[in-house]
């Protein structure tokens, strides 16, 4: 892939509901925000290795967190970073549902400049990585088409199972539509860390989220929309042994 020096892999998640969860308990969400920077700092130190090539990758990603915002983003827009980029998001995002912090983020290709001293992020793709993740009413990782393209050129691009680690799916956004999107398929990257029923009710799903957010049936019907979206698409694509 050519084009622009500045060129990147741009990933952008934001934890559902922690405005309200601030409010009402800050030590709760003091506690989830320290998971998740947790999470965030085990998963960029992680090294991965090519199957294909026998290379070893590191430090080819980076990340910056403010509140409850993560922002990754690539040295560059090679395949090294595509694969860097959508193994770390996607761990990220499986490990923060184990700690029970909901997200929800978009990865986009693109211009990005950064300049660390000073904290100053700019570019196309940031604001199309941010525009994908917050557009949907679920918690999942919504790719645009350079993303998804590159991932499936992948070795990852399918499971040991031979299932796709990218597939199609009409994701709720706001507004109550429905877009069409590329999207990771988490629950059969992730297969090994689910243990409850298939399929599984949105009340069952929700209910380690319970503590931080109150009772499923005094949920708004927004917020309980995205907690049924994710159920969907974790019963139409987790297939147990």
């Amino acid at each position: 892939m050519e084009g622009h020096p500045d060129n990147r892999f741009v990933a952008h998640f934001d934890m559902l509901g922690m405005s309200a969860l601030t409010k009402r308990d800050p030590d709760l969400a003091w506690q989830k925000l320290s998971a998740l920077s947790k999470v965030t700092q085990e998963n960029l130190s992680l090294g991965i290795e090519r199957l294909d090539t026998r290379e070893y990758i590191r430090d080819q990603v980076r990340e910056f967190i403010f509140s409850d915002t993560i922002v990754l983003f690539s040295k560059s827009d090679t395949q090294n970073d595509i694969l860097a980029i959508a193994i770390i998001a996607t761990e990220i995002f499986s490990r923060s549902l184990h700690y029970c912090v909901p997200l929800r983020g978009g990865i986009a290709h693109g211009r990005f400049a950064f300049n660390l001293d000073h904290y100053l992020f700019s570019g196309p793709a940031l604001v199309d990585a941010y525009e994908l993740g917050e557009s949907s009413q679920w918690l999942g990782i919504s790719l645009d088409d350079k993303v998804a393209e590159a991932v499936m050129k992948l070795p990852i691009a399918r499971s040991t199972r031979g299932k796709a680690m990218v597939v199609n799916w009409e994701v709720p956004c706001k507004n109550g539509s429905i877009e069409n999107r590329m999207v990771i398929n988490w629950p059969e990257s992730h297969r090994d860390n689910y243990v409850g029923p298939i399929p599984v009710e949105a009340v069952t799903f929700y209910q380690p989220f319970a503590k931080l957010f109150g009772p499923f049936d005094q949920l708004t019907d927004s917020v309980r929309l995205k907690y049924e979206s994710t159920v969907a698409f974790l019963n139409a694509h987790f297939e147990p042994e």
